[in-house]
């Protein structure tokens, strides 16, 4: 699971990879007001360059800069490009079906 902030908001992304380099997962952006979003969101990892895209046209793109540390930029379908960096938690309990962060 990767966790970090965005403007206001906060996010947990809960990812699985396959032996092919394919990516999926679940992203909760928890907003200033407790709203969560929820995103499924799907992709691919090639020598530590990610790629991942949600079906409303948003997308990432971003690099592993160490083991537990990945940064990149998020672009929104509107063109709006926001710098991100996202920090690993170890061991932690994702869902079985689609890899969503779920709490201990």
């Amino acid at each position: 699971m990767w966790t970090g902030s965005l403007y206001s908001s906060t996010y947990r992304v809960g990812v699985c990879f396959s032996a092919t380099g394919t990516v999926r997962g679940v992203v909760h952006l928890r907003l200033y007001n407790g709203k969560v979003d929820v995103y499924h969101i799907d992709g691919s990892v090639h020598d530590n360059e990610i790629e991942a895209h949600h079906s409303s046209g948003h997308s990432f793109k971003g690099r592993l800069v160490s083991p537990d540390t990945v940064e990149g930029v998020i672009s929104l379908k509107n063109g709006m490009k926001i710098q991100l960096k996202g920090e690993r938690t170890h061991d932690a309990v994702l869902a079985a079906s689609d890899c969503a962060p779920l709490d201990k």
